[in-house]
């Protein structure tokens, strides 16, 4: 009995030293396995191999495989296999017999130290990665406790995105402090505003109808100098090109810029001689000097709306000489609202008056001409009444009123007043043409007028008239029977002659 007890205990403590070996190699292997995976990832994912070694996860895991593995017998299940009979003293002797016998085959169990749970190998690993690429130093990671190793990567990528994100607000604020000072006015690329220096607010921007004051230096793409001086204009009024009234009603006093325009907006297809070639890019440094608010008319004396009214008359005629009908149009009305005003005039002396309306008659002239090249007839017709209204024998006015309306169709209207344009001007070829051409349409329409008529009546137009044709193929035919009967008659005569002489 001793015997058999000795032997189950025996085998009992060589399976408890068995399960032990094997939860050890267990561990080991798990650890050195992570190791491993770690180790294969550290050039590559620095940051990754910090966060991925836990080492209270490796402890863990090897605890949860203690728990799989089967129970070590324990002292007590020993005791209910060893008989009472067996004294204490046998049995430590006993066991201590068994345990140097199999002292040689089993090596001692010791787990690794709560300090040291990062492997000397791991140690130099991490130390090495992290002092070369991940900007550490020389600090020691091996000598970091677990607990504090999450702890450095997390302020480290907490500061490294707080840098980032100021960077990148920073270069937002540049970026949006750059854009402010941008103006693409017309949303084309093709009007491009550049502030340089700042004016003195918004309050200070230039209204419809101020009189605005621009110090401008233009440039072409090439650079050569074609503008250099200060010019003095109403905003909106078209008295200078596109690109200075959209750009300075955008304009702060006292604000410099640069201004890109296409031609589109400054000369166009025509360019300006002799140094803007056409279709031609400009860039201009813009510096609003001076805003002042229009003065009402009344306020104004006979020589400065004269003045206003002749400047703007001369510029619809630049315009007009460009082909741009519209922009010349806009100009001869402003300067017409400037010299015809009833109220106005009503006080000035017979001289003065007979300026006025001499500039006025010129300006509705010359707007009846821009409205004939765009088809506006009725606007032409109202144009040029404004005209004899002051002048009843105007020449120019009469051939554009009566060109207007036969252009309606009106045709006795337009002859009315083209054939008093020729009664004052004979010898006029333009006036005796459209005079022509307006005489055959009259004709025309009244062919066309007595054939309606006919066909209402049920008279055929060609009933008891020969056709043209006919009259023609008769004349020709009596034509050769008159030739023939000479050729005979002759030949006759030359035959009796003959027999004549012979006889």
């Amino acid at each position: 009995m001793e015997t058999l007890t000795n032997v189950s205990l025996s085998e009992t403590t060589q399976k408890a030293k068995e399960t032990s070996v094997q939860e050890f190699n267990i561990s080991k292997d798990i650890f050195e396995t992570d190791i491993i995976n770690d180790e294969s990832n550290v050039l590559g994912e620095k940051q990754k191999i910090v966060e991925s070694v836990h080492f209270s996860d490796i402890e863990d895991l090897s605890k949860e495989h203690l728990k799989d593995t089967p129970e070590s017998p324990t002292v007590e299940d020993a005791n209910t296999v060893i008989s009472s009979d067996t004294s204490p003293k046998e049995l430590k002797n006993k066991t201590d017999e068994d345990s140097n016998e199999d002292s040689d085959s089993m090596p001692d169990l010791i787990w690794p130290e709560k300090k040291s749970k990062v492997p000397t190998d791991l140690r130099s690993t991490l130390s090495s990665s992290t002092s070369q690429d991940t900007g550490f130093g020389s600090e020691d990671v091996g000598d970091t406790s677990p607990d504090e190793i999450p702890s450095k990567t997390d302020s480290l990528t907490s500061g490294s995105q707080d840098a980032v994100d100021s960077k990148l607000t920073t270069q937002t604020e540049d970026s949006e402090a750059e854009d402010s000072s941008v103006m693409d006015i017309l949303g084309n690329g093709l009007l491009i505003k550049k502030i340089l220096t700042a004016g003195y607010g918004i309050d200070t921007r230039p209204t419809n109808g101020d009189i605005v004051t621009l110090k401008v230096e233009g440039r072409r793409e090439d650079g050569k100098l074609v503008d250099n001086e200060e010019i003095t204009f109403y905003l909106n009024d078209g008295d200078v090109i596109l690109a200075f009234d959209l750009a300075a009603a955008l304009m702060e006093q006292g604000e410099k810029c640069e201004l890109r325009t296409d031609a589109k907006y400054a000369y166009g297809s025509l360019g300006r001689e002799p140094d803007i070639p056409k279709d031609s890019k400009l860039i201009y440094i813009l510096e609003l000097l001076h805003v002042q608010q229009a003065p009402e008319l009344s306020s104004l004396s006979f020589e400065e709306r004269l003045k206003i009214g002749e400047s703007k008359r001369e510029r619809g005629n630049y315009l007009f000489g460009r082909s741009d009908y519209t922009g010349a149009i806009n100009s001869y009305n402003k300067a017409v609202k400037v010299l015809v005003d009833p109220e106005l005039n009503a006080g000035l002396d017979k001289t003065s008056h007979s300026i006025l309306v001499e500039s006025s008659v010129k300006c509705y002239n010359n707007m009846a001409a821009c409205q004939l090249k765009i088809d506006a007839f009725d606007a032409v017709i109202r144009s040029c009444e404004k005209v004899l209204a002051s002048e009843t024998n105007n020449v120019k006015a009469l051939y554009r009123i009566g060109k207007a309306y036969g252009a309606k169709g009106e045709i006795e209207q337009a002859i009315t007043f083209m054939r008093r344009a020729i009664k004052l001007d004979p010898e006029s070829k333009m006036l005796n043409q459209e005079m022509l051409n307006l005489t055959r349409r009259k004709l025309k329409e009244t062919k066309t007028e007595k054939e309606l008529y006919q066909k209402m009546l049920g008279v055929k137009p060609t009933q008891n008239q020969p056709s043209d044709k006919k009259k023609t193929r008769n004349s020709k035919t009596f034509i050769k029977w008159t030739v023939a009967a000479g050729v005979v008659a002759a030949a006759l005569v030359s035959v009796g002659v003959a027999f004549f002489r012979t006889s």
